[in-house]
């Protein structure tokens, strides 16, 4: 998988909802949140987070109610390479998503065995 896909998940794709919600927009080229809601089965709370997000990540902007990826060039090439790696290797790219560091130390911290007077 490409270096710049691979920033992209370590530096803003943080779940599979992110990685979902960027493919969805950036397969349409655009996407309204309706439609994002629709499409991404993502609950409605959750979905304005992922879009909040992968907005501050730079990765998509909002252009009256529409939701597109972004222009800048280095970011729409990596997402140009995380669409393909989508389309033609997808277990690669879920197994990054979960094989990020914080994702690895967040799914051991959930198994953390706690002393008794820690609680």
């Amino acid at each position: 998988m490409p270096a710049e896909v691979h920033r992209l998940i370590n530096d803003a794709l943080a779940s599979m909802d992110h990685v979902e919600v960027l493919f969805q927009i950036a397969r349409e080229d655009q996407a309204t949140f309706g439609w994002l809601e629709e499409h991404a089965h993502i609950a409605p709370t959750q979905l304005r987070a992922v879009l909040r997000d992968l907005e501050q990540a730079g990765l998509i902007r909002l252009d009256e109610s529409l939701y597109r990826v972004t222009t800048n060039a280095r970011d729409r090439s990596a997402v140009d390479a995380f669409v393909t790696a989508y389309n033609t290797r997808p277990v690669t790219l879920i197994r990054a998503v979960y094989a990020r560091p914080s994702a690895i130390r967040s799914f051991a911290d959930a198994f953390r065995l706690r002393r008794e007077d820690d609680r």
